[in-house]
């Protein structure tokens, strides 16, 4: 049984900082090798935004939607980023921008997530 305290209890947790860092690190040579392939930025803006770092992250997914503004998956993960960075307008118009790209691509499922996202911000 591990302890908060213990060596093993910190040696695992550096062990999964590291392990981010080196997937944050892999999906940015990836980028730089090819940076118009949407995928590693998608990556790399998950994995910060799993780390706590929604600030980059909605800068990473700018920038793929600058690139490839037809990637829709995207859009609602920008929208919930900037929502929690309190950048409410920017997040609906992400959102709203994301709802004619679904329509445009007859894709129901994420059109629906991203009304349901605008629903919700509505509120703000």
């Amino acid at each position: 049984m591990r302890h908060p305290g213990s060596a093993s209890a910190t040696t695992s947790i550096r062990s999964s900082y590291k392990a981010a860092m080196d997937r944050i690190e892999q999906l940015r040579k990836f980028i730089l090798a090819s940076p118009d392939d949407p995928f590693p930025r998608y990556a790399l803006a998950l994995e910060l935004k799993g780390k706590g770092d929604a600030s980059a992250a909605s800068k990473e997914l700018g920038e793929l939607l600058e690139r490839k503004p037809d990637y829709l998956a995207a859009y609602l993960q920008l929208g919930m980023l900037l929502t929690a960075l309190d950048r409410v307008e920017e997040a609906r118009d992400a959102l709203v921008r994301g709802q004619e790209i679904a329509r445009r691509q007859g894709n129901a499922h994420t059109l629906s997530e991203l009304t349901q996202a605008l629903e919700t911000l509505g509120s703000r």
